[in-house]
């Protein structure tokens, strides 16, 4: 038996700072000289450790932070096709992917050569291509496009899925989009013998499972075999998701154990030679590995089998902490940006959990034992360690999650085996195949009625808000603590005490000041071309507006109102004032009283000729919400020190304006710490001119009537009230919004504009002696934007750093101390 130390697991110190690099370099964008002159200063320090024969920890985290760094920078800066964002370019290149909708499909093109102003520029790289009409191409057509190069657009509300990032993840850096008449068609079917293999092979597992199995069956193994979630219907994805089981679908390690378990032992059976055994059994993983894609999940069990597999013929001992932090590093130095996928980190946090906390559950709970308790354990483990993932991106939890886990894994892993025996026998056919189906039908009908049972319970699915990043590090801290993971008995008595007030300090600046501190908050949020902004004060929160889709199928409540509020943590609205009865305003807001407590709704006028309108009241009925009508000059105190008056429209104009229902619009003022903030709704210049006739009010801050657009914001309007401050919430449109000379008249003024369409969500933070705004979007961060947004998590980084360093020097471990038996 031996103990691994600090410095016998080399890739845990490479690791971590790598990580660090990456990150830092995708938000910061460290110009190349200097990351060059980092690399040559920390590869010269290290060149001099070696010399003196010393192991210096923060030379090791320099050197691989750079490096993390340079990886990064290799990946995202060298892109060919970023260069002709914007312009208007042809791609010959060749559809490696296809995924076809009703009008519509999206391909994924391997480019060959770029045609830009008469140059010819070659190179491989991923672009993809929306194209519209009812022509097909197949995966193999080599293509020809010409269309306008775009960016895909970042998330420009904070925690939202960024699709941007989801693409680079896979490579893809840019799109075009056009319809399939612009499109010619070069050759067809030119794929190499490896694809077509893996074509070949994806084609039998469908049609087999689609033989023999009844269709909602066949999806579900098609998504457990092939790794892909989309083969099933969105209601059984929110089902394994909030269940815990989504890991089922990423072929991973479970998928790899049962896979490699039956290989084995079936080798065996057949008398053949250990090592060829193993040999054999690692080729066909890899194999089944190409044939699937490569997933970052499939990878990393791949390499980590491998290495297990390894030791076990060479008789060497396996270092699990140490091969986990190998898999990571090989994965991060080919594609650093998997980093920032969903399944690479809930794979790694799953492997990891369960190798840390396994060990000390089982001392832990020593009298219960045997293989079922094992199991528990590990699922607890799992779990345990996924949980801030999961929360942070999908916002629920279940505590019935160890239960369907226990449940189901064995049903399921029965099914892996049974599916492959399908596959096998397919080739042949005939009995064999229909009864196995049979029974792989039965059991996965089972497995089906305990899952709905399970979900069904009063605690099968609780809602979460997403934790900041410095939460999830605590809560990382406080299970590592409490599994004596992390050995803070290492410290003298005055360094433990440090980190105690530190700790305690964070905890008191995360969650109780912002409850203390006087302040209101207003959210601009981004909805593209509408209106929807989120009031905070005194832990009460209140919308104004919600939001809704124009343009499209793009369900604005669904895919951005919704999810934010829930990702902030607001469960329930204390109140939503609905300025009129346009989509654009208020088309989200039935969907938020199905999904989230609201309250109260407040609005200014009835008008039963609008659908929308009988929509909302409806859904208002249905979910027990209180609809007020509120009137000229009401006030309504919303929190200490805040009001909120309306200043429109008044009882006796409804019916003359009914025909221009955005001249109805509800204006507020809000009055918070002697600032006054005017919400205008969509009013137009009619409006604004009884306004000014009627009100004398000075402010600080206006929404901007009508997303800016020529009918508004007319000069006498902007010089009576004379904010400091302007708020345009728009989107893309063909209306003209804003518009260029309304702009000119707010800048002629000096008042400041901020946009949506810009900046992203805006926030407007109001205290009784200070003022100040915030926009999600900034061209490049400053060192003060990374201290004040991220200060925390630095902080938390270089303690972990210098605490490391500090125990090297003392020659032990900050880490428990890992015991393995020679094999």
């Amino acid at each position: 038996m031996y103990k691994k130390t600090y410095f016998n697991q080399p890739f845990v110190q490479f690791t971590i700072p790598i990580i660090i690099g990456i990150v830092f370099y995708y938000y910061v964008k460290i110009d190349f000289k200097f990351i060059l002159m980092g690399l040559i200063v920390s590869l010269a320090l290290f060149l001099v450790c070696i010399f003196l024969n010393k192991k210096d920890l923060l030379v090791i985290y320099l050197l691989f932070f750079i490096i993390g760094m340079l990886a990064m920078y290799g990946k995202i800066e060298n892109s060919i096709l970023k260069s002709f964002v914007g312009e208007n370019v042809e791609i010959e290149g060749r559809v490696v992917e296809a995924r076809y909708k009703d009008d519509s499909a999206n391909y994924v093109l391997e480019t060959k050569n770029i045609y830009h102003n008469g140059h010819i520029y070659t190179g491989k790289e991923k672009v993809l291509l929306k194209c519209y009409g009812e022509e097909k191409y197949e995966i193999g057509d080599a293509i020809k496009v010409s269309g306008i190069l775009n960016e895909p657009k970042a998330n420009t509300n904070p925690k939202l899925f960024n699709y941007k990032l989801y693409l680079e993840t896979n490579d893809i850096f840019t799109t075009i989009s056009t319809r399939s008449h612009f499109v010619k068609t070069i050759s067809k079917n030119n794929l190499n013998s490896g694809e077509v293999f893996r074509k070949k092979f994806k084609t039998k597992v469908e049609g087999t499972f689609d033989e023999y199995l009844n269709p909602t069956n066949s999806q579900l193994m098609k998504s457990i075999m092939l790794g892909e979630m989309s083969y099933l219907d969105q209601d059984y994805q929110i089902k394994y998701r909030e269940m815990g089981l989504a890991h089922l679908m990423a072929v991973s390690g479970l998928h790899i154990g049962i896979i490699s378990s039956f290989l084995i032992s079936a080798f065996a059976i057949l008398g053949i030679n250990r090592k060829i055994n193993i040999g054999t059994t690692i080729a066909i993983l890899w194999i089944y590995g190409y044939l699937i894609g490569f997933p970052p999940s499939v990878l990393r069990s791949l390499i980590m089998f491998t290495v297990l597999m390894y030791s076990q013929i060479q008789f060497r001992a396996y270092d699990e902490i140490n091969t986990i932090a190998f898999a990571a590093f090989i994965l991060l130095i080919y594609n650093p940006l998997w980093l920032f996928n969903v399944g690479f980190q809930l794979s790694f946090m799953a492997t990891l959990s369960l190798l840390l906390l396994l060990k000390e559950m089982r001392n832990k709970f020593y009298p219960y034992k045997g293989k079922a308790m094992t199991s528990l354990y590990s699922i607890l483990a799992v779990q345990i360690g996924v949980a801030p993932i999961t929360m942070y991106y999908f916002n629920s939890i279940s505590p019935m999650s160890i239960l369907a886990n226990f449940l189901l894994i064995p049903l399921l892993s029965i099914g892996v085996i049974i599916a492959f025996f399908i596959l096998l026998f397919s080739f042949a056919g005939g009995f064999i195949c229909r009864f196995l189906g049979i029974v792989l039908n039965e059991i996965l009908n089972v497995e089906n009625i305990v899952l709905n049972m399970i979900y069904a319970l009063p605690l099968g699915s609780i809602k979460m808000f997403s934790s900041s990043i410095f939460g999830i590090f605590l809560y990382y801290f406080a299970i590592f603590c409490i599994f004596k993971i992390v050995r803070v008995d290492v410290f003298p008595f005055e360094i433990n005490r440090a980190i105690f007030y530190y700790l305690i300090v964070c905890i008191l600046f995360i969650s109780i000041l912002p409850m203390v501190e006087k302040e209101l908050t207003i959210e601009f949020i981004d909805v593209g071309q509408g209106d929807c902004m989120l009031i905070e004060t005194n832990g009460r929160y209140f919308l104004v507006d919600t939001g809704g889709n124009v343009f499209g199928n793009f369900d604005v409540g669904e895919n951005i109102v919704l999810p934010y509020l829930v990702k902030k943590g607001v469960f329930s609205l204390d109140g939503v004032f609905i300025t009129h009865f346009h989509e654009d305003h208020c088309k989200s807001l039935p969907l938020l009283m199905e999904n989230i407590k609201v309250k109260r709704v407040f609005i200014a006028y009835e008008n039963e000729n609008s659908t929308i309108y009988n929509d909302i009241i409806s859904s208002a009925k249905e979910n027990n919400v209180n609809v007020y009508k509120i009137g000229y000059n009401q006030k309504l105190d919303i929190g200490k020190n805040v009001s909120i008056r309306v200043l429109w429209p008044k009882e006796e104009t409804n019916l003359k304006h009914i025909d221009n229902e955005n001249n109805l619009s509800l204006v507020l003022l809000l009055d918070s710490f002697d600032k006054k903030t005017l919400l205008t709704g969509d009013i137009e210049s009619e409006t604004e001119s009884i306004l000014v006739q009627d009100e004398r009010e000075n402010i600080d801050f206006l929404k901007v009537p009508h997303h800016g657009s020529s009918t508004s914001s007319s000069e006498d309007f902007i010089d009576f009230f004379n904010p400091k401050y302007g708020f345009i919430q728009v989107g893309k449109n063909n209306f003209g919004h804003p518009d260029e000379e309304v702009l000119e008249r707010y800048k002629d003024r000096g008042i400041d504009i901020y946009r949506t369409d810009e900046s992203g969500l805006i926030t407007l933070n109001i205290r009784p002696n200070k003022c100040e705004i915030y926009t999600f979007i900034r061209e490049k961060p400053s060192i003060n934007d990374i201290i004040l947004n991220y200060g925390l998590e630095i902080s938390f980084i270089l303690i972990y750093m210098l605490l490391s360093y500090y125990i090297s020097k003392k020659n032990c471990c900050i880490f428990r101390e890992w015991e393995n038996y020679e094999m």
